[in-house]
Formats: structure tokens, sequence, C-alpha cells
């Protein structure tokens, strides 16, 4: 048993896929699978089982992974203990992100950071994908958080999916219900999140198919002013779930379903180009950024 072993089996145990896992850890899915097969042998039981095209642990994985788990965490901050002292990083990172992940997956993740090492100073910028994509190939910034982009200069790494919900305020007439149709959500009054955005059409293009006139009284590029008007009963709103976890955790706002509304998962990235050369502080950076996404992930976004 060895310590990629034992990351091998974490990546696996949370994204369900050797793929993925693979990506993640920049490997192959081989590799991760030759790593599973021999942590397995060592501890001479099967760790996961296959349903379809998805990976799930076993009884004795789901027994081993919070052990695995410690032993991970230990190793980690046994390394940052002796990367402080041994390099005393001492400077700046510039990184760009969406609202959603600069309200609502950063602040954690930078106050964890400079914990670690604080003697670096965290530059932020904000603005929309197409912003934040522009300061990373302009080298404006060495890092961005954006929705998934492709471009052929650009690296990228998977931190976190994010579901599109129906919110409203507890007062309202659907707050009664479990599940609505679209037809009584056209009835109601609605405030709508970023023209530009996919999460925009593919709205749109769920009233036009059922050809429902729908009631939008307010269009907006910022997520806490649609939470915000919400929370004021002026009208309703789909909106990314982690951008409200804490009111839905503490009632000011409620989720309701819409049953024949599509799906919509937003899914974000960590960007930089791949031509980048890296100094100490943003290897720092991306080695903690990467490592870190899975207890972040399970802390913000329950999974």
């Amino acid at each position: 048993m060895n310590i990629e072993q034992i990351e091998a089996f974490i990546f696996v145990a949370v994204t369900r896929s050797f793929s993925k896992a693979g990506e993640a850890l920049f490997t192959t899915q081989p590799t991760v699978s030759a790593r599973i097969k021999a942590l397995e042998t060592s501890l001479n039981c099967q760790l996961f089982y296959r349903t379809g095209n998805t990976v799930n642990l076993t009884k004795e994985g789901s027994t081993f992974l919070p052990y695995a788990k410690d032993i991970l965490h230990s190793l980690q901050d046994g390394q940052y203990a002796i990367q402080r002292e041994q390099l005393k990083l001492v400077g700046e990172i510039e990184i760009s992100a969406v609202f959603v992940a600069a309200f609502h997956f950063l602040p954690d993740l930078i106050k964890e950071f400079h914990n670690q090492f604080p003697q670096v100073k965290v530059n932020l910028y904000t603005g929309h994908s197409t912003q934040v994509l522009d300061m990373v190939l302009n080298h404006q910034v060495t890092f961005g958080i954006a929705r998934a982009v492709n471009h052929p200069r650009i690296e990228s790494i998977h931190l976190f999916h994010d579901e599109m919900i129906l919110a409203i305020y507890p007062e309202h007439p659907f707050g009664s219900r479990e599940a609505v149709t679209m037809e009584e959500l056209a009835r109601e009054k609605f405030i709508l999140y970023n023209r530009n955005s996919i999460d925009w059409t593919l709205i749109h293009n769920a009233f036009d198919h059922l050809q429902l006139q729908k009631n939008v009284i307010m269009e907006t590029d910022n997520i806490e002013v649609v939470n915000r008007m919400v929370k004021q009963k002026i009208g309703i709103a789909i909106l990314p779930k982690s951008a409200i976890g804490e009111e839905l955790r503490n009632g000011t706002l409620l989720e309701v379903k819409v049953t024949n509304l599509p799906y919509i998962q937003r899914d974000y990235e960590l960007i930089y180009l791949k031509d980048r050369n890296f100094d100490r502080i943003s290897e720092s950076f991306l080695d903690f950024l990467v490592e870190g996404k899975e207890s972040m992930n399970s802390t913000k976004f329950g999974r």
C-alpha cells in the first residue's frame, strides 16, 4: 500500500469514474485501475463495483474511505508544514473568477490557503467567464475559475458541478408544494439571470418548446441581485444552488422542483495557459486547489 494507491482510491470514490480520477491525478485510466487493483490485493477485498457506467463503493470500500482520507490529509498537512519551513513562500498570485465562485467557493479556500502560506498575497478579480478567459489569455492572471470553456491555448481542471433550481420566498403560493409545472411557472413574476449565458438560453428554450409566454419582470447579470430581489418577494427565479446554499439552509429561500424543466447543470473549471511556466507560488496554489477541492466540494456543495 502506498500514497498513490490511496489517492487513486479517494478520487475514484469521489468521481465514481476511473477516467475522471485519472484526469484529476494527471495520469491514465489504466494506471488508476492498476493502483486500485494493487490496493485491493493489499487489503484482500474488493473496493468498487460497477453499475452500468457508474462506479460505486462496496461495503468494504465505504468502511475504508474515511481512513484513507485521514491518511491523505495527514500527509498533506505534513507536506505543507515542511513546505512552509523550506520554501518560505513570499509574494503574490493573481486569480480571476466568475461571481459564483468568488462569492461561494473561494472564500473558505483562500482562507485555508492563507493559513498554509501566510506570506502569499492573493489578488482576486471577478467577471463573467469570457472576461476571466481573456485575463488568462492576456497573462493578466495566472489562474481563472470559469464556466466550462474550450480554447486551444487553455488547460482546464474540473472543480465542481452546480445545479440550477427554482428559488422562491417562503410566503409564495408554491411554498407548500413539492413540485410545480412550467405552465404554472409561466404565470408567475419571473426574474432572469444573465441574458448572455447558456442557462438563459436553456430556460427560454424550455418555455418556447411548450409555447408558453414568460412573465419576466426583470433581468440582471448579477446573481446576488436576483437573490435579493427574490427575498424581497419581487418575483421568483432559477438560480445556481451553490449561490443560495445559506438561504436554503436558514429557510429564507425555498427550492421547488419544476417537473418539465430540463435539468440544467453548470460546470466550473480552473483554467490556465498551456505554455505558462509556474513559479513556486503558482505551483503551490495549483497543488493546494487540486488536492483540496474534494473537501471543499463536500462542505460547500454537499457532494
